[in-house]
């Protein structure tokens, strides 16, 4: 467990357990973030600051929790999801109260609230309140979903270059990238879907002036933004998905083609060599082969006949070879 707490009167504070609440007098307001807490220590800080069972519920069973945004007696509770490594999905939740703040969050989302620091650091002179803290919080989560949603763009626009400029040999990975990048896109669209109902009921209860209203505004123009690119996103990627497989089947009947010419040749060799491999075989066998046993010495006269047999054998092979050639049979 990882407790920060952060006042406009003491500033930021670390501790590794809430004993840090006794030691800190009353007055101003204050924003305690939790990371890693347990049922207990939920159920502890319920105690402190009135917060209702199902309360402590949502804040803990966060394996089902969606975005929302909820009143409950004199605090507010805001649930909003957010993203680790663009495929796991995380609650943070945060309780707003009449002049203290709970936020609650694995140490997956630390990020958010380191960042969250140094923006208070830089607007010091400017704060508004706790109100600040948790626009800055819900616009935070946002940057970062717009952020990770920018580098998905950016893959989904180098495959679908690279799905027109190269060869299907050259895609080594190509759908199982594409089947990552839909996995990813699908994650943000369901991170993005509650999120501008959420940003505007909190925009109608925090934002008591006309500042602050204007920056929950800009988070809800950064969600719209978020959506349409989702969407862009899963066009092209299914434009590109659509091109990878058209060229693969192209691919896939050329390859189909050429077994095809290459069985049809043998076929046509074969089928030449067959007849000419039974007058081979006929004369081959134990029978009388004229001028067998003669004792003439071996002359043009005396091989006459093997040569006029071998003549009629290349003659049939040559003239089924033209034959086939002159109705393309060797070049379909």
């Amino acid at each position: 467990m990882r407790v920060l707490l952060f006042s406009d009167i003491y500033g930021e504070q670390w501790a590794q357990d809430l004993s840090i609440l006794d030691e800190t007098e009353k007055g101003g307001w204050l924003w305690l973030d939790v990371t890693d807490a347990t049922q207990c220590e939920v159920e502890q800080l319920g105690q402190r600051f009135g917060l209702h069972p199902l309360t402590v519920e949502d804040i803990v069973d966060d394996a089902t929790s969606r975005d929302k945004m909820e009143r409950i007696g004199g605090y507010a509770l805001i649930m909003y999801r957010t993203t680790t490594d663009m495929t796991a999905e995380t609650a943070f939740s945060i309780v707003v109260g009449s002049g203290w703040i709970l936020s609650f969050h694995t140490s997956t989302a630390q990020m958010h609230v380191d960042r969250v620091l140094d923006r208070l650091q830089e607007h010091s002179n400017e704060l508004y309140g706790s109100s600040f803290v948790v626009y800055a919080l819900i616009d935070e989560i946002t940057d970062w979903l717009a952020m990770t949603m920018t580098r998905i763009e950016h893959d989904v626009v180098q495959i679908d270059n690279t799905v027109i400029t190269q060869v299907p040999e050259e895609h080594s990975g190509m759908l199982q990238h594409m089947g990552l990048l839909r996995r990813r896109i699908v994650g943000i669209q369901r991170l993005q879907l509650g999120k501008p109902d959420v940003v505007r009921r909190v925009a109608r209860v925090l934002g008591s002036n006309d500042e602050l209203g204007h920056h929950f505004r800009d988070v809800c123009d950064h969600l719209a933004a978020l959506g349409s690119l989702c969407t862009q996103c899963e066009v092209v990627l299914s434009r590109a998905h659509s091109n990878f497989m058209a060229q693969l089947s192209l691919k896939m009947n050329q390859t189909t083609h050429g077994l095809g010419m290459f069985s049809n040749r043998w076929l046509v060799l074969l089928g030449l060599m067959l007849p000419l491999q039974l007058v081979a075989m006929a004369f081959g066998q134990n029978v009388y082969v004229p001028w067998m046993h003669s004792d003439k010495p071996l002359r043009f006269d005396t091989i006459a006949p093997w040569l006029g047999i071998m003549g009629c054998i290349l003659l049939a092979f040559a003239v089924g070879l033209g034959f086939a050639w002159y109705r393309n049979y060797l070049s379909r």
